[in-house]
């Protein structure tokens, strides 16, 4: 590892590589859907928009749980309510992620969570 990769991450772990637009992302689970979905050595299109919305949820509950720790939002139902909305959607979200990791392993014949732990996947087939 150098040290450009010390502090941004190696190319398939930055953030720049995981937002893409949501037509990719759709065309990718579709293709998915069809078993045909292409294998990726980084997170594939379907995973990486996983990563926004799991990042935009932890965001959304912090924010909210600060909140309800303010003078101005000590006894507000609605940030109580937009709190538990905000940790509702972060279970399903993770349910999906472990559910799209599994099929994803199933469907590229790959064990992704050692590769999610180890960080190295096999570059070819």
């Amino acid at each position: 590892m150098d040290s450009a990769e010390a502090v941004v991450g190696r190319r398939h772990a930055r953030f720049s590589g995981l937002v893409r637009p949501p037509r990719e992302v759709l065309a990718y689970l579709r293709d998915a859907a069809r078993l045909r979905a292409p294998r990726h050595l980084g997170h594939n299109r379907a995973g990486g928009a996983m990563v926004v919305a799991l990042l935009a949820m932890l965001a959304g509950l912090v924010a909210t749980g600060i909140m309800m720790r303010t003078d101005a939002f000590w006894g507000a139902q609605w940030a109580a309510d937009l709190h538990e909305g905000f940790a509702n959607a972060m279970v399903i979200l993770i349910g999906l992620h472990v559910a799209g990791v599994l099929f994803a392993s199933f469907e590229h014949g790959e064990n992704l969570v050692r590769a999610m732990i180890t960080g190295r996947k096999r570059a070819r087939w």
